[in-house]
């Protein structure tokens, strides 16, 4: 969908109300935003739930509002959704909710290695600083450029280059640290000599 057309559906929705733009919006910029509330989250069905609530907040902006750009908007509003969810919940994110829903429903051995990739990230992006989570979710994850990134969290290219730069550095550090331990905890201990 180039920007001409998403402009024009954007008016469509503002002047008219028109559903079927909101249709076309809603499958261009679900993916990522799901993307981004699936991280944030800690199972599926509170990001299907926060992404419901988040089109529906995106609806009611772009009716009565002029945006310019929505997928920014979207993930905007996305992050004033999950703090919404985590305020209303007051409570951390356990590592337990979050295998729950990776230990599901098939089992074939291509899927719980993804599966398990996705539990190893979940458990070690909310340990970076937000700001890197966003970054990395953007970047690497949406796969949105450099340029792309900046602009949806309105910062300058070089301050996201220098953000990834520190993440990825955090990352690996967090990396190591999980596998260390992971070897740790597989090792047989000596038996005790009597």
């Amino acid at each position: 969908m180039q920007g001409s057309k998403e402009q024009f559906l954007l008016y469509r929705l503002r002047v008219y109300k028109d559903p079927r733009a909101f249709a076309q919006i809603f499958h261009k910029h679900k993916p990522p935003v799901y993307r981004y509330l699936s991280t944030k989250l800690p199972s599926r069905q509170d990001a299907e739930d926060a992404l419901s609530t988040t089109f529906l907040r995106l609806w009611n902006y772009t009716t009565t509002a002029q945006v310019d750009h929505v997928g920014s908007l979207a993930i905007t509003i996305a992050r004033g959704v999950v703090a919404d969810f985590y305020r209303s919940r007051k409570k951390e994110t356990s590592l337990d909710e979050s295998n729950k829903e990776v230990a599901d429903t098939t089992n074939t051995e291509e899927e719980l290695m993804v599966r398990s990739d996705i539990s190893l990230v979940k458990k070690i992006l909310p340990k970076l600083k937000s700001e890197y989570q966003e970054i990395v979710i953007l970047r690497y994850l949406e796969g949105l450029s450099t340029k792309e990134v900046a602009h949806y969290l309105e910062k300058s290219e070089s301050a996201i280059r220098v953000g990834l730069h520190r993440a990825l550095k955090e990352l690996r550090a967090l990396f190591s640290k999980e596998q260390h331990e992971r070897e740790r905890d597989h090792t047989i201990p000596p038996e005790p000599r009597e």
